[in-house]
Parts: C-alpha cells; structure tokens; sequence
C-alpha cells in the first residue's frame, strides 16, 4: 500500500500548503496569442528587468502533470495511492555549480519548472496531483553572506511559489523512502542530454561524445552520474526520461515568455544597429562587440545569449568565429551574430553589412538574393506548412538570382528559438502558432571572403510570423545609411 509522506523533516513548519491545482489546458498558448500580440506594441522598452511571476511556474507545473497524465483529478479531489503510484513521480536537478568567471544560469529544464536559481536544488512532482516539494541544501551564516540566504530560509518562499513545502536536501532520500510502495513506481527524470544557452541538446550530445574520444575525460557527465546513482540506491523505481513532455510544453510559447522574447528582440536589434553605426575602416572586432554588449546590459538583458560573432574579411566565412580580434579594412563585410537573453528567453539575429557603406557588385547581388529569400519564408510560413517547403521557396528565390541553392544555404524555417538560442522542439512537426524560430538563408563563396547571412527570430501566429527582430535594418538603402553613423574615426 502506498505509504503517504509525514512532515517529519527539521524544516517541516516553513511554508504552508497551497492547495490543490487543476492542469492547464494544452492550447493555453494559441488562446493567449491574439490579445498578447494586440497588446505588443503598448509596452514600451525600459532597463528595468523582466521577471516571471510565480503563477508562470506554478502553471507550467500543471500542464507538464497534465503531460503525464496527471494533474486533472488535483482541482476536485484527493488522487488515490493508485493512482499516484501509476502516475509516479517527476524529479529535476538544480546546476550544482556555475561555470568559473561567469553569472549563474539555472539549469533550464528545472528553471522552467520552479523559477528557482538556487544550486544543488531538486524538485519533486508529485504528478497524479501535482504537488511539487523542493529540496535545498542548508546554509551557514558564512555561506549565505557569499551567496545570499536560499529560500529555505525564507518563510513565504513555499506558498509563494506553489509548494508544497521546501525542505533540506539531506531530506530528499528520506521523502523517496516514504513514498515506497509493492512493486515498480515511476520516476520521471531526464535521460536525455540537458540543453545549455547555447547549445541544443544534440549539441550537448555531440559535444560529450568528442570529449569521450580523450582517453583522459572519459568521466560520466553529471547527469548520467546522477542517473546511475537513483538505478543504485532504488533499483524499485522504473525510470521515466521526462525530456519529450517538457520539451512538448517548451516548444508552445507562454504569453510571458512571448513578451520576453520580444523585449530580447527589441533590445538585441538596438544593439546590433548600435555595432553597425559604429563601424569603420579601422575599428576592431571587439570595439563592435562591445558596442552591442553595452547596449544590452544597459537595456536590461541579463546575458548575451552567445558569444558574440563579429567576423570581418576572412573571418566572416568562418560560421561561429567569435575572438574578435581583427581590425576592420576598407572593402571587408561585417558578420554579427549576436543577440540578449531577457528572464530566460534568448534572441537570434544576424545581419551583414560593408565596413565602407558600399556594397560591390557581387556582394549587393547577394545580399538581394538573401533578403529575397527570406521574406520568401516569412510569407509562407503559418500554422500546418512544414519546413521542407518554406526550402523550396528559398531554393527557388536563389536559383532566380543566378545561385546555385545545393552549393550555398537557402535555409527555411530554421532553430527553435526560447531558453537556449538552438531550443528544444520536434523538427518533424509542421509550423504551429506559439513557436519560435529562427530563419537564417546564407550566401556563402569562400574564395571571395564573402558570406552573407540575415537572420531574425520570428513568432508563428495564426495568420503567419510576427518578427520579434525587426528593429535592426535591413533593407539595403536603410542599412547602408546607418554603417557609419557614429563612427569615432
């Protein structure tokens, strides 16, 4: 039988119980469109930082539930043991520790799910009725002067934030315990690799099997290891990988996270159009970064979501060059691929412009063919069309202009773009409105050190795309008047 949790924990009064909640309905974010996208244009940009309100975590909480299988029967009645024994048990792992010389960034899947930047923390989901425990490492005073008291320490932080209750971590495998029952139980975690700010979870994949290849790096990552350790100490629990149902929630779009992609997109296009008017022959690579960087943090992004790709002459056709440290000639292209991350949400814009102002011949052909091709995609793509055919528009765009589509990159419907800059989602799925991604075609002849690239992350709606980067030009007339602009030399 199923034996339910007692509050025998040390922390057992801290924080009061928040009830229960009902799922979510899955089109929430389809409803959530229309008067989102008829009230963009009233908020206007300011430095003050964006921040998600707890009923954001709370209600992402209920619909993964209802993702489950769960969740539904919460809002009017007790679940059984049962049930709550069918259904089983999600769990999220906190970054233990931030990457040296850089401000923290949750782990993305545990963020989403609690709002909580913490290290060392785990979430608990009780799925059959979506109850939801934290579990945080207890603090000294020496400690907490370093980092700042943790919510454990905060006497609302459980009922503010929709738990059930927040306990020490040294608690965790003793609530495991309690809820042990005959036969199998369910625990959702994550088998699949964790996503970063940027990189994908292929990327992540791809990056940990190259260090597999060193003889001398070959240890578990901290996932895996975490992992083998549940399989060790509970070889009862039958382990679920929780991945697919949050990256089905991650791929649609919330109303907050639409409006913070959208300030991400007004503040990166001020930063880049900041970079293009500063350039001249003469400056550095970094002196550009730095304009774009500037402007971010002023505006009030928390990170750039990615190192800052600014490659001038050669280093233009080298894709994720990002040491900027060329100086800038007369008769170069500018490649920048740069963008903010605003309460989570990042950005994804590219454009290209001639350190002169003037493009030649070639490179204005180009550049049209490219700017072509992308409004092409923009204009097709709606709820129900599939990447394949937002290509065969591009391919068509760039054989008309004289370029041959299979040597050089007409894109289409690209990246997901949302918490990491190359996000989770199905790329088999056709377009539904509440994603976000990104389209980039690309012209690219090495042997004239020339690649053009312009990039916007866009919106699918009901009726088409919204541009959330439309702020920085590129029309060839508008981007040329700015190259310059406020150059010091």
């Amino acid at each position: 039988m199923f034996l339910p949790v007692q509050d025998t924990s040390p922390q057992q009064d801290r924080g009061a119980k928040t009830g229960r909640r009902g799922a979510a309905s899955p089109s929430l974010a389809k409803r959530c469109l229309p008067l989102l996208l008829a009230t963009l244009g009233a908020t206007s940009l300011h430095a003050q930082r964006l921040v998600a309100p707890a009923e954001e975590f709370v209600e992402r909480r209920a619909r993964l539930c209802a993702q489950l299988g769960g969740g539904s029967a919460a809002a009017a009645e007790e679940p059984t043991p049962a049930r709550i024994e069918q259904l089983g048990t999600a769990l999220l792992f906190a970054t233990s520790e931030p990457d040296a010389g850089v401000r923290l960034r949750q782990d993305h899947d545990f963020f989403y799910l609690t709002g909580n930047e913490d290290k060392n923390a785990i979430l608990a989901l009780e799925v059959a009725s979506c109850r939801a425990w934290l579990f945080l490492p207890p603090q000294t005073a020496r400690e907490a002067s370093r980092d700042g008291w943790n919510w454990l320490y905060q006497e609302d932080a459980a009922e503010r934030w929709g738990f059930e209750q927040i306990h020490p971590l040294h608690y965790f495998d003793e609530f495991l315990a309690r809820r042990r029952v005959p036969g199998p139980q369910k625990l959702w975690v994550r088998l699949s690799e964790r996503d970063l700010i940027d990189q994908s979870r292929t990327d992540a994949a791809l990056f940990f099997a190259r260090r597999l290849s060193n003889p001398w790096a070959g240890q578990p990552s901290e996932d895996a290891w975490r992992i083998a350790r549940l399989r060790e100490r509970y070889p009862h629990y039958e382990l679920r990988d929780v991945t697919p149902a949050i990256d089905e929630l991650r791929m649609q779009k919330t109303r907050f996270e639409v409006e913070a992609l959208r300030r991400a997109g007004e503040i990166s296009a001020r930063a880049i159009a900041r970079s293009i008017a500063a350039t001249a022959p003469g400056v550095w690579e970094y002196e550009i970064e730095a304009e774009a960087t500037h402007e971010m943090i002023q505006s009030g992004a928390e990170w750039p979501a990615y190192p800052a790709i600014v490659g001038s002459g050669p280093n233009g056709i080298v894709w994720h060059y990002n040491r900027s440290d060329r100086q800038m000639q007369a008769g170069d292209l500018v490649v920048m691929d740069y963008g903010a991350s605003v309460a989570y949400q990042t950005m994804d814009i590219t454009r290209t412009w001639p350190v002169s102002g003037r493009f030649t011949e070639l490179q204005e052909r180009a550049y049209r063919a490219v700017l072509e091709a992308q409004k092409a995609i923009l204009a097709a793509m709606r709820p129900g069309v599939t990447r394949e055919a937002t290509r065969q528009v591009a391919r068509e765009v760039y054989e008309r202009h004289g370029f041959d589509a299979d040597k050089h990159f007409p894109g289409g419907a690209g990246h997901f773009v949302g918490m990491a800059v190359h996000d989770v989602g199905d790329y088999h799925r056709p377009l539904e409105a509440g994603m976000v991604i990104a389209v980039e075609p690309i012209i690219e002849i090495p042997e004239e050190d020339l690649h053009i690239r312009i990039e916007d992350t866009v919106l699918v709606t009901e009726d088409g795309t919204l541009n959330l980067s439309a702020g920085v030009p590129k029309e060839i007339d508008e981007l040329l008047a700015l190259v310059g602009r406020d150059a010091k030399r």
